[in-house]
């Protein structure tokens, strides 16, 4: 029975670490090498009207909870456990590990200036502003860039909000199999691309890929349902292109509601030790 404890407590470990890291790849995985990409023209004004319909389908809400499971596929592994994925428009991302009993191990916050993970069940946590990150991955993704991936919205990073004249920015043309239009903007160092439905202009994935080397983030979306008067996707599958071993998520949603009520921001105990990033992803990699 104690053998089992161990083991069990051992994965749970595990997953949060995993977790942690998948988090953190989302910053680094697409390291920019030096290349000025050339200014894209101006879209027709039907392009403009098309990307204006896509933009409309995320839903407008100031803040949403849901439950989540979230599946981490590495080297081969799979690990999986529950939690929450909660946000408040502009202001906060949170996702609490929960795998036994509703008691959380674990939990990411990111503003837009800072990203906290907390190791509850090592009493550690991590605290840095989300620029050191984002530099330290030499990548122009920001916070803003993650809340549009987990909102299934376009994107450009440094971005707040698309307007019209950002939109006229982006590169529109139907796919080969004419099945989806394909959606382009290149910046700085980087290529953003998303796949929506002709007719509705749903967003069915986004992906950003290096312009000289293969790194690419792909984030696809899935399972539609009706939410804030708007389609929302209930799954979201993440791979990552390009790194020495092949690294993939999934996380599926569950319960989704408009709600606010939760705790933010997130208040550390003082009995936690505060880690370097560096030396808390060594302790997770080792796991």
């Amino acid at each position: 029975m104690r053998n089992s404890v161990l083991i069990c407590r051992r994965n749970n470990v595990a997953v949060v670490g995993f977790s942690f890291i998948f988090l953190v790849l989302l910053l680094s995985a697409c390291k920019s090498v030096q290349n000025v990409s050339k200014p894209v023209s101006a879209v027709m004004t039907q392009d403009l009207t098309y990307l204006g319909n896509v933009a409309s389908n995320t839903p407008s809400i100031t803040s949403f909870s849901s439950k989540m499971r979230l599946t981490i596929n590495s080297n081969g592994k799979d690990l999986s456990v529950n939690g929450t994925l909660r946000m408040k428009k502009n202001e906060v991302i949170q996702m609490s590990i929960v795998p036994l009993l509703g008691i959380e191990v674990g939990r990411i916050e990111f503003t837009p200036t800072k990203v906290l993970i907390i190791d509850r069940m090592n009493k550690q946590y991590v605290e840095e502003p989300i620029s050191e990150l984002t530099a330290m991955a030499n990548t122009d993704m920001d916070f803003y860039t993650l809340q549009a991936l987990f909102t299934n919205a376009l994107f450009l990073p440094g971005n707040k909000e698309l307007n019209n004249k950002l939109l006229s920015e982006f590169a529109v043309h139907s796919s080969t199999d004419n099945k989806t239009i394909e959606i382009k903007k290149k910046s700085k160092d980087f290529l953003y691309s998303f796949s929506a439905t002709p007719n509705t202009g749903q967003l069915l994935e986004s992906s950003i890929s290096t312009l000289t080397a293969p790194y690419q983030l792909n984030w696809k979306y899935a399972d539609f349902q009706p939410f804030a008067s708007k389609s929302f996707p209930a799954r979201m599958d993440i791979s990552l292109e390009g790194g020495k071993k092949p690294f993939s998520a999934e996380i599926d949603l569950s319960k989704l509601t408009e709600n606010g009520d939760w705790e933010y921001p997130t208040t550390v105990s003082a009995k936690y030790k505060k880690m370097d990033f560096n030396e808390l992803l060594k302790v997770l990699l080792g796991l």
